[in-house]
């Protein structure tokens, strides 16, 4: 990711949590997760099913932003969660809404990439990846 990528997504996370932009995400995508995507709740509901998500699972989401939506994921599977994304400020959202869903102890949220994920092999169970490859 570039320096004017990162810049920008810097910018966005700053701004997402503002009550106007809060109001259309839930309305369009039906979250509260000051999401910077197009994911919408239902999708990602259906990714959870696909992925037959549940507790003592390891659910990796790879470009997590401010953790939508591996920690909805999380809180309504039971799964562990590991949101990794290169924009800190985004990292410190997720960290903040974890512990406000009671998934302080089942979850971590990391700064870093996908090419090159500071994690040991296997030791995920599922990946998601909304809204990064686009």
């Amino acid at each position: 990711m570039s320096d004017e990528d990162l810049d920008r997504f810097r910018e966005r996370y700053s701004t997402s949590g503002h009550a106007a932009i809060m109001a259309v995400e839930l309305e369009a995508l039906g979250s509260d997760y000051q999401a910077n995507g197009y994911t919408t709740m239902t999708q990602a509901d259906e990714i959870g099913r696909a992925l037959r998500l549940e507790r003592g699972l390891r659910l990796l989401d790879v470009g997590s932003g401010c953790g939508w939506p591996g920690l909805h994921l999380a809180k309504e599977h039971g799964c562990d969660v590991i949101s990794l994304d290169p924009v800190l400020e985004g990292v410190g959202v997720a960290r903040d809404r974890a512990a406000r869903d009671g998934l302080a102890g089942r979850s971590w949220q990391l700064g870093g990439s996908a090419d090159a994920l500071p994690l040991r092999s296997k030791s995920c169970d599922a990946i998601v990846h909304t809204d990064v490859l686009c």
